[in-house]
């Protein structure tokens, strides 16, 4: 007998992921109370039976939206494997043929729940898990490299695997000298690392990095001058007054914004070695 093709193997992997349970977040049980008013189990039940309710279809993609945890749970499988759009097709279409019952749990007292998931549900579930995307070899290397512990390095591929763009050559060899340098030496690496991932979706690929971090810095004051002039001004006006007198309102948490300046400040002192102080 020949070995089980990779599709109906990542099925399987997938499969068992599911099948081993779901908890439905406090936000996904705030939108469902919010929707349906409170549902009992048995009101929820036939909600999700109801092919006719409009609500279902994106109830179901709630619940069954694969979280980091749940990525990290199948990262290791995907270490060193590849695999095509067609490949995921053909896993959720062997996913499906399943007919898969998942016990759902929710946050408070409710009691469990047993749901099966549409074919739509499972192709969006399996969309988002990211297989299709490869992490750059260089990255691979620097992680097997410098983050050794197995659970944090899985942590940083399924980071890695959900960016929206691929990394330039620069971007990724920056990358590579963030994680050399920062992982065991920096307490703000966690941060720092999902404040890069963010920023290097919509910094321009072909910019200079430190510069573009300046950039962003610079923004980002401009932001605290101006959301602090706004505070200032409606002391003495209202929201409305200011509105008809053509007055930009910004709103913005000042504090979060600060740390943002200091995380950029880490980050470019620890790998370039200065940083630009402005105002």
């Amino acid at each position: 007998m020949g070995s089980q093709p990779k599709q109906h193997e990542l099925g399987d992997k997938i499969s068992a992921l599911i099948r081993s349970g779901i908890t439905i977040s406090n936000d996904v049980m705030h939108y469902i109370d919010s929707t349906f008013s409170n549902p009992s189990i048995e009101d929820f039940a036939r909600i999700l039976s109801d092919p006719s309710n409009c609500e279902t279809e994106t109830v179901f993609e709630l619940i069954f939206y694969p979280d980091l945890q749940m990525q990290e749970k199948i990262e290791s499988f995907l270490i060193n494997k590849t695999y095509s759009k067609n490949d995921i097709k053909s896993a959720a279409s062997y996913l499906s043929q399943k007919k898969m019952t998942v016990p759902v749990a929710f946050p408070d007292q409710r009691g469990p729940l047993f749901v099966r998931p549409t074919d739509s549900t499972i192709r969006q579930f399996i969309a988002r898990l990211n297989i299709t995307r490869q992490i750059d070899a260089r990255l691979v290397e620097t992680l097997s490299s410098f983050v050794t512990d197995t659970p944090e390095n899985l942590r940083i591929r399924v980071r890695l695997r959900n960016c929206r763009s691929e990394f330039s050559d620069p971007v990724c060899a920056f990358l590579c000298a963030f994680i050399e340098n920062m992982y065991t030496s920096s307490p703000y690496f966690w941060n720092a690392l999902i404040f890069l991932l963010n920023f290097f979706d919509y910094a321009d690929p072909k910019a200079d990095i430190y510069l573009s971090l300046m950039g962003e810095k610079k923004a980002v004051l401009q932001s605290i001058a101006q959301a602090e002039k706004t505070e200032q001004a409606l002391k003495h006006h209202c929201v409305e007054a200011l509105m008809l007198k053509g007055v930009n309102i910004l709103s913005i948490n000042i504090a979060d914004a600060r740390k943002k300046i200091v995380l950029i400040d880490h980050i470019c002192i620890s790998i370039f070695g200065k940083t630009e102080l402005y105002g």
